[in-house]
């Protein structure tokens, strides 16, 4: 039987989305599907802008003695088991916070599930076009949990690239594997054991960690499901299930819509290499200064007030360390207001203890918008309002609900294709760099083993 994507016949939300990923026929929506290959063409960027990275580095130093693989991992020759070559490649395209957002589960979606299928992937021989299939069904069931979670889940510290973004994984290596419904069940079931991750380790190494685990949960679940290890039919409802447990309200109604998240809310692709809860802030303070032809030195001060999960992400006011200062709003707002821009340059050591920048962060404050703030469907419905004075006493403000890179203020292709070129020359020549863009932009003609091979010819 084949489901039309609209139709959900089963009682309760494990049978639902367990139906939906087995039967629904092929997507072939041409806008799914773009926007798809697009965030395999951006996380790709983001990898590559991270193979030299401290944390890529050591992860995969801890895992490459583990025990072997044929599956590649982006940067180097040496091949891991499908479950470790996830684990370095969601690390990799999360290390740098340069990957997309996706609103409604507040994830890193594409770090999770790009890394994930491009393993499992090349160990089972699967076009390119099956990928971007998979993508848009684990996308989906991320949006279907988000819907039930978010904000509650979210403010209560649950890091939902790691909670939520394993489930999706689980269900994107479902649908790779073409598993049957009860099949599904179990790997979803068993990916809610795997889903943890505390926004506790934002600023730290183990914070882009979380989308590597959340990778290689969803190709282990989908495995020991396909082998017939069994799990709890319905993990999701009920006082012990994971909505309860993780402090997703009651919210009776729960159904699809009947047209695909990635139409409906697209993806937040990243302007600002840095947390997102700073993004809206960096815009309204990029556009006040070119629109008034300001620099640093006319600035006296810049306030901004945002919601209450947003500045808790943003808690190191004096940031001692990279990864730190992704997670700053001081930081970040000083070194675009000095520079006029923000990029990756920007996020070194040497970067970081910049006199000029140093200097200009006591002048940036940072207020919460209040409880309230947290109460909505998403942690961005309230506006980010900020306020620029001026030294000689003009008072510039900017309010901004939706960041550069949503669909409300989308990124152009060309955009795209730059972030991916300036990423990528991190670690390739140009020719390079663009024959990975040309495979990608076609991927649905290529096989995952021969964009591997590719990838593990590459200079890198």
């Amino acid at each position: 039987m084949v489901l039309p994507m609209n139709t959900i016949t089963a009682p309760n939300t494990a049978d639902e989305i367990a139906i939906w990923i087995s039967e629904t026929a092929t997507i072939c929506n041409p806008v799914a599907r773009q926007r798809a290959r697009e965030a395999f063409i951006d996380t790709f960027a983001c990898i590559l802008a991270a193979t030299s990275e401290e944390v890529v580095q050591k992860v995969f130093e801890g895992l490459h003695r583990s025990g072997g693989g044929l599956c590649s991992v982006v940067g180097r020759t040496e091949t891991l088991s499908a479950e470790n070559a996830a684990l370095v490649n969601g690390t990799a395209a999360h290390a740098l916070d340069f990957d997309d957002n996706f609103l409604p589960a507040v994830t890193h979606a594409s770090a999770v599930l790009v890394p994930a299928l491009l393993a499992l992937g090349e160990e089972v021989g699967a076009s390119g076009d099956l990928l971007l299939d998979a993508y848009i069904v684990g996308l989906e069931i991320q949006a279907w949990l988000g819907h039930r979670m978010i904000p509650a889940h979210y403010a209560a510290g649950w890091h939902a690239t790691s909670t939520i973004g394993a489930i999706g994984a689980a269900a994107a290596c479902v649908r790779l594997l073409t598993l049957d419904t009860e099949t599904a069940r179990s790997a979803l079931s068993m990916a809610t054991s795997m889903a943890c991750g505390s926004k506790i380790q934002f600023g730290s190494m183990t914070k882009p960690l979380h989308a590597g685990l959340a990778a290689r949960a969803g190709i282990t679940a989908s495995r020991l499901a396909a082998a017939g290890v069994q799990a709890h039919p319905d993990p999701f409802e009920g006082p012990w299930g994971f909505l309860s447990l993780h402090h997703a309200p009651a919210r009776p109604g729960n159904r699809r819509n009947a047209s695909l998240a990635i139409i409906d809310h697209g993806l937040a692709r990243k302007r600002w290499p840095c947390c997102a809860s700073a993004h809206r802030t960096l815009d309204a303070i990029h556009q006040l200064m070119r629109e008034n032809d300001l620099t640093a030195e006319d600035i006296a001060r810049i306030e901004t007030r945002i919601p209450d999960s947003n500045a808790r992400n943003l808690r190191f006011d004096s940031p001692t360390t990279v990864n730190e200062a992704r997670f700053s709003m001081t930081y970040t707002a000083a070194a675009l207001a000095v520079g006029g821009t923000l990029g990756l340059e920007d996020f070194t050591e040497e970067a970081l203890h910049r006199p000029d920048v140093r200097a200009f962060m006591p002048r940036i404050t940072m207020l919460e918008a209040g409880p309230e703030s947290d109460r909505g469907e998403g942690i961005w419905d309230m506006p980010a309002m900020t306020t620029i004075a001026t030294c000689d006493g003009r008072v510039l403000v900017r309010e901004i609900l939706q960041p550069v890179g949503t669909i409300h203020a989308p990124l152009q292709e060309e955009d795209l294709e730059q972030k991916f070129r300036s990423c990528a020359s991190r670690s390739l020549p140009p020719q390079q760099s663009e024959g990975l863009l040309a495979i990608l932009r076609g991927i649905e003609g290529h096989n995952v083993r021969q964009i591997a091979s590719y990838l593990r010819s590459l200079s890198v």
